[in-house]
């Protein structure tokens, strides 16, 4: 769901790590995307996303390439690395897909149900279905890209994962290589 890789030099080149889960709820809980009136004041800055009406913001010098959360209302926001989008606008477009699929698939809504049965702790309950989640995200930001020919997204993002190799994704998340050929998998379905 929350996608970080430091900046180029750092650790041999631009690798893709994935963080916990339970960073995206402390940032929710931070309450900085409070709706509609700071949205009117301009900040912060929401991008097009047409692959769902979810409010996408697009922010600067954050670690992350995209995660998807419920802001301090409970509304299903998106957020997305401006430096990403602007980097490489193919894989800006998969991310912003995926991050679509979190919230269509249900798994933002079933991490916050996670949060109120264990307490601070809700990466250990959804830890296990972490792997399949971002698998099932996968396939259906291929198929959402598929529908509209995109396939320089779905060639960018399956280039991201294969950079990882044999490694996981993030902490309990699919490797490198089990994302890469799920997407080719998927790309190649009906």
């Amino acid at each position: 769901m929350r996608l970080f890789f430091p900046k180029k030099g750092t650790h041999g080149g631009a690798l893709i790590v994935r963080l916990p889960v339970v960073a995206v709820a402390a940032i929710a809980g931070l309450g900085l995307f409070c709706g509609s009136a700071q949205a009117s004041r301009g900040w912060p800055p929401t991008t097009d996303n047409p692959y769902c009406a979810i409010t996408t913001y697009k922010l600067r010098d954050v670690p992350e390439e995209g995660m998807s959360v419920l802001d301090s209302n409970g509304t299903p926001v998106i957020v997305v690395n401006a430096q990403t989008l602007a980097d490489s606008p193919p894989y800006g477009r998969f991310l912003m897909a995926h991050e679509c699929c979190h919230h269509t698939l249900g798994h933002v809504q079933l991490y916050r149900q996670g949060l109120g049965h264990l307490g601070p702790q809700p990466f250990f309950y959804i830890a296990p279905q972490l792997k399949q989640m971002e698998l099932d995200a996968d396939c259906c930001a291929v198929k959402l890209l598929k529908s509209r020919h995109e396939t320089d997204s779905i060639a960018a993002a399956r280039e991201a994962m294969v950079e990882f190799g044999n490694a996981p994704t993030g902490a309990y998340y699919p490797t490198g290589v089990e994302r890469a050929d799920n997407i080719t998998k998927c790309a190649t379905e009906d």
